[in-house]
């Protein structure tokens, strides 16, 4: 997002930054709380997830590092509709929103990769919704590994895909209880999609997986 960017406005953006740290199950934000600017994970790993009063949570995102959050909140002035918390210890880089909004107002290059990565979002949450309304739950869970193989070994016919979460917290974003996630790992492996080492998955051919949503 900040490719690019003469050295003048990331000083400016240095100047309006701070430095969160998070320890395992600490809280960047809850819900209700206004949004200060946008956050970047610089390492370690986020949920996003909505509670119900009642104490079950639905996660709707899990942020690596590199990745972004904030940007619709902060645009619309609204306040967060979902709780953000740390899976491990994480460190978080937070620009205010007052330096974000001057950015985009003059620099047309910024403002076009800031809308890149939330249609890219918004795009995958369309995805997701496809799939908890009309795929089975294996259909869901191949698609999860097809996307994870396709960012952490691109263009490679065979992979191993890092569970980099809890299995609880990635079928939580799956839609799934975790007895039914580690069921449909069990049988999707017994049928030879793929090799289950700890939290590794090998994958020796990327096309059967996708056959299997056809």
């Amino acid at each position: 997002m900040f490719d690019d960017l003469p050295g003048g406005e990331i000083q400016q953006l240095a100047k309006a930054s701070k430095v969160v740290v998070l320890e395992k199950c600490g809280t960047l934000f809850r819900t209700g709380e206004t949004c200060p600017g946008l956050h970047v994970v610089m390492y370690g790993q986020l949920k996003v997830a909505f509670s119900s009063t009642q104490g079950s949570e639905k996660v709707v995102d899990i942020l690596q590092a590199g990745q972004s959050f904030g940007e619709a909140e902060l645009l619309l002035d609204e306040p967060y509709r979902a709780h953000a918390q740390a899976l491990c210890d994480t460190l978080v880089l937070q620009v205010a929103g007052t330096a974000i909004l001057d950015l985009i107002a003059r620099n047309p290059g910024f403002a076009h990769r800031l809308l890149n990565g939330m249609s890219r979002r918004l795009h995958d949450l369309m995805i997701d919704l496809e799939g908890y309304t009309l795929h089975t739950g294996a259909a869901r869970v191949l698609t999860f590994l097809l996307r994870e193989a396709a960012v952490q070994e691109p263009c490679n016919e065979s992979a191993v895909v890092r569970l980099s979460a809890p299995k609880g917290v990635i079928a939580s974003r799956l839609n799934l209880s975790p007895e039914y996630f580690s069921r449909i790992l069990h049988d999707l492996s017994e049928q030879g999609y793929f090799a289950i080492h700890g939290r590794d998955i090998h994958i020796d051919s990327v096309s059967r997986l996708q056959l299997g949503l056809a």
